[in-house]
């Protein structure tokens, strides 16, 4: 089963946003790993943002695991752990968001 974010394999897409870029480093069913880097300045990130967006629901963070401050061009680890546990079904796609804000399509293949 491919794993593709934004049209790329998990292993190779980079998500960019206005603060930072983000790496999914692994997805499981019920927690996911990412790698974070910061761009010019430091920025805080918050792990109970993070949302799946099914179709018909959504999934939280299910805890919070509290802010992690990365500092300039620094890069984090962290485990993001999920209410629930996550549906990954062939030919599904979803969304993930963090802050409301849509930061990637998942699409599992």
């Amino acid at each position: 089963m491919a794993i593709l974010i934004n049209g790329k394999d998990m292993k190779d897409a980079v998500i960019k946003t206005e603060q930072y870029e983000m790496k999914i480093v692994e997805l499981i069913p019920d927690s996911m790993r990412v790698s974070i880097k910061g761009f010019d300045e430091p920025f805080s990130f918050v792990p109970r943002f993070v949302t799946i967006t099914y179709p018909d629901t959504k999934v939280i963070s299910a805890k919070d695991s509290g802010i992690i401050v990365v500092p300039t061009g620094g890069t984090v680890q962290t485990t993001i752990q999920f209410a629930e546990k996550l549906r990954l079904e062939r030919m599904m796609t979803f969304e993930l968001r963090y802050a409301r804000k849509k930061i990637a399509d998942i699409s599992i293949e």
